[in-house]
C-alpha cells in the first residue's frame, strides 16, 4: 500500500546473460516501521489512522484494522457493517484495479487509448467513492447502492471489463493490452502457489513472533503469491500465454467484484467470506485480513493494561509478491527476455501484472558487466 507521506520504490536489478536472465535483484525505499504510529492510540482511532496513512486501498487498510482491533476485544463486525464493509471493498478493488491497467501498463502502443480512457477512469473513481462513502458509515442503505454500483459496472465496461464472457470488447483499452499480452511468450505459465485463509495461523504466528517478518514474509518450503492472478488459480486459461493469463485474471477480478456488488445492491445473500477473516492472534490480540486489489492484506493488534493499542502489525501483499525469492523472481528468472529496450519492456509489464503497490524501477545490465 502506498504511505500518503512518500511512497517509495522497488528498484528491480536484472542481469542477463546472452539475453538470459541470470540474476534478479529487488532493493526497497519504502518507508519502514508505519506500524509504530498506531501504538499508544485508542483502539477505536486504529481505522481511521489507517485509512488516512495510506494513499492506495485506503478503505480495506481501515477494514483490516477495524477488523483486528475488534478481535481484540473479543468482538466481531456486525451483519450490517459486514456488508456495508463488503461494498466498499469490492468498489475500491475494481477501481484500483482499472487504475493500474490504465495507468501502469508500460506501451506506447496503447498511448492513445489510455488518454481517450482518462473520462472512464475518472467515472470509475467517482462512483466507488460513492460507494466507500457510504460504506464508511458501517450501515450502507441498499438503495443508496445501486446507482453508484450501476454507474461503476458501466465504467469498467467502457474499459474493456466485459459483462458477458471473459474478452474483453472490440477497441477497448483491455484489448489493446490483451493483445499485446498475448504476443509475448517468453515466460513459462506458472500455477501460483496461492496464500488463502487457510494460511492464517501460520502468518500470524510468523508474523506475532518473528522481528522483520513484515518486510520478509515466508511460509516454509513454498512460493506463496497474491492478488488476482492467485485468487482465481483454478480459473486461469491454460492456453493463454503468461502475461496474457494474468491480465485476463484481472479482469475476470474485477467482474467479480461487479457482481457481488450488485448482488448486495439487489438485496441478495451473498457469501462475503472470502472478501476478508479475523479473528485472536497467537498469545494475544486479534487480527484481521483483506482481499484487497494487490492480494491479502493483514492488520493485527494488541491492547495494553491501559486500554491504547501497546503493538500493531501490518503486512502487505507487494511483500510476498516482490520478495527477493517470491514468485516475480522465480518467473522471472531463466527466462530469455532479450536485452536493452526490448528486455526491459517485457520485465516492465511483468511488474506491472504483479501490480506492486509503490513505484517501480528496472535496471537492466549485462553479466560481464556486473
Amino acid at each position: 500500500m502506498t504511505f500518503a507521506l512518500g511512497a517509495g520504490t522497488i528498484r528491480i536489478d536484472v542481469t542477463v546473460s546472452r539475453g538470459q536472465v541470470c540474476a534478479v535483484e529487488l532493493t526497497g525505499s519504502r518507508p519502514q516501521g508505519l506500524a509504530r504510529m498506531f501504538v499508544g492510540r485508542r483502539p477505536e482511532d486504529a481505522p481511521v489512522l489507517a485509512g488516512q496513512l495510506f494513499s492506495l486501498c485506503g478503505f480495506a487498510q481501515s477494514i483490516a484494522a477495524r477488523l483486528a482491533v475488534l478481535r481484540t476485544a473479543d468482538r466481531a463486525m456486525s451483519a450490517d457493517e459486514r456488508r456495508s464493509a463488503a461494498a466498499g471493498l469490492l468498489a475500491e478493488r475494481a477501481f484500483e484495479t482499472l487504475r493500474a491497467l490504465v495507468l501502469h501498463w508500460p506501451s506506447h502502443r496503447v498511448a492513445d487509448l489510455t488518454a481517450a480512457s482518462g473520462v472512464h477512469l475518472r467515472e470509475a473513481l467517482a462512483a466507488s467513492q460513492n460507494i466507500i462513502t457510504g460504506a464508511r458509515t458501517g450501515s450502507l442503505p441498499i438503495k443508496h447502492m445501486a446507482l453508484p454500483a450501476a454507474r461503476l459496472e458501466s465504467a469498467a465496461a467502457a474499459l474493456g471489463v466485459p459483462t458477458v464472457g471473459d474478452v474483453p470488447a472490440t477497441g477497448t483499452l483491455c484489448a489493446a493490452i490483451l493483445d499485446e499480452a498475448r504476443g509475448e511468450r517468453i515466460f513459462r505459465l506458472r500455477r501460483p502457489d496461492s496464500l488463502t485463509v487457510h494460511d492464517d495461523e501460520d502468518v500470524l504466528s510468523h508474523l506475532v513472533h518473528e522481528t522483520g517478518y513484515t518486510a520478509l514474509p515466508y511460509l516454509a518450503g513454498r512460493v506463496a503469491e497474491t492478488g488476482a492472478y492467485a485468487r482465481l488459480r483454478a480459473s486461469a486459461t491454460p492456453n493463454e500465454p503468461h502475461l496474457a493469463a494474468r491480465l485476463l485474471a484481472r479482469i475476470e477480478d474485477v467482474r467479480l467484484c461487479l457482481n457481488l456488488l450488485q448482488g448486495i445492491a439487489d438485496g441478495k445473500d451473498r457469501d462475503l467470506a472470502p472478501l476478508f477473516s479475523d479473528g485472536p492472534s497467537p498469545g494475544a490480540g486479534g487480527y484481521g485480513a483483506v482481499e484487497c486489489a494487490r492480494g491479502r492484506l493483514y492488520h493485527q493488534a494488541e491492547i495494553g493494561s491501559d486500554g491504547s493499542i501497546s503493538a500493531y502489525r501490518i503486512l502487505a501483499p507487494t511483500e510476498w509478491n516482490f520478495h527477493p525469492a517470491g514468485p516475480f523472481v522465480e518467473t522471472l528468472l531463466s527466462c530469455k527476455i532479450g536485452d536493452g529496450e526490448a528486455g526491459r519492456k517485457v520485465v516492465s509489464q511483468l511488474a506491472a501484472l504483479f501490480d506492486p503497490c509503490v513505484a517501480f524501477e528496472i535496471n537492466m545490465r549485462e553479466a560481464t558487466h556486473a
